[in-house]
């Protein structure tokens, strides 16, 4: 029996615009935002926590976009933009964050033209790329996307998201990082580290750094030096006992 969609070209569905969902690296790398409202500042805001390297190109500044710019954490130009800037041909995204309209086509247009990703603030849809609604929780980010659909709804499930994942997810997503490399360099084997992984995902981290009875770096080192001392199946499965039994108790409260 053939299983649903087997055999069918992937693809769009007919009359829904797709976009193909990524993580940028933007560590480092030229970014412009042609505005300097409320829009602009957001934007500018999320480019500078994803350590790129904001122009921001506007006659007027939010006060934030001016302390950035007073403090050199963007660079200020201050006039209306025009087609042929070289902040816009040098970046690696753009955003159109005016509140004139056409100037937000215009930027897009030459944008385009010059083969860059641009956001449009007051039309989603006709840029190269939409912003999804983003929780972030250390090195976890969580993003919600309508293709511009219904904003509200995102933002909506976006709150949920925070509800749900809560501030313990960062020091327990840093946790499995460290982990991770530990049983890296101790088990040679691509097979048995997975298994290893596996096992970590079963213990009961998540309560523990919830409670705040814990010292997140204490339960760092405690955890390294039990994952080393037996980084096989059954010592995950230990870890994970002492973790529902005793780590409440053990130097813990």
């Amino acid at each position: 029996m053939t299983k649903a969609g087997e055999g069918r070209l992937p693809g769009p569905s007919p009359g829904v615009k797709s976009y193909y969902p990524a993580m940028l690296d933007l560590e480092g790398r030229p970014c412009a935002v042609i505005g300097g409202g409320r829009v602009a500042e957001r934007k500018a805001r999320a480019l500078l926590e994803a350590g790129a390297r904001v122009t921001v190109v506007s006659p007027v500044f939010t006060p934030q976009l001016e302390a950035w710019a007073a403090s050199g954490a963007v660079r200020a130009l201050r006039e209306r933009y025009a087609p042929g800037l070289p902040a816009l041909a040098e970046a690696r995204l753009v955003f159109a964050a005016t509140d004139d309209a056409s100037v937000n086509a215009q930027v897009c247009a030459e944008a385009e033209a010059l083969g860059k990703f641009v956001n449009a603030a007051d039309d989603g849809a006709g840029g190269g790329f939409l912003v999804p609604a983003a929780v972030r929780r250390g090195r976890l980010t969580l993003a919600v996307s309508t293709a511009g659909a219904s904003p509200g709804l995102a933002a909506a499930l976006r709150r949920r998201l925070e509800e749900a994942f809560g501030e313990e997810y960062a020091p327990y997503v840093e946790l499995l990082h460290e982990l991770r490399g530990i049983v890296q360099q101790a088990v040679p084997e691509t097979g048995e580290r997975q298994e290893l992984f596996r096992g970590m995902l079963e213990w009961e981290l998540l309560p523990l750094l919830r409670s705040g009875r814990v010292d997140p770096a204490e339960l760092r080192a405690e955890l390294a030096r039990r994952v080393l001392q037996d980084p096989t199946p059954g010592g995950m499965e230990a870890i994970g006992d002492w973790l529902r039994v005793d780590a409440w108790q053990l130097g813990y409260e």
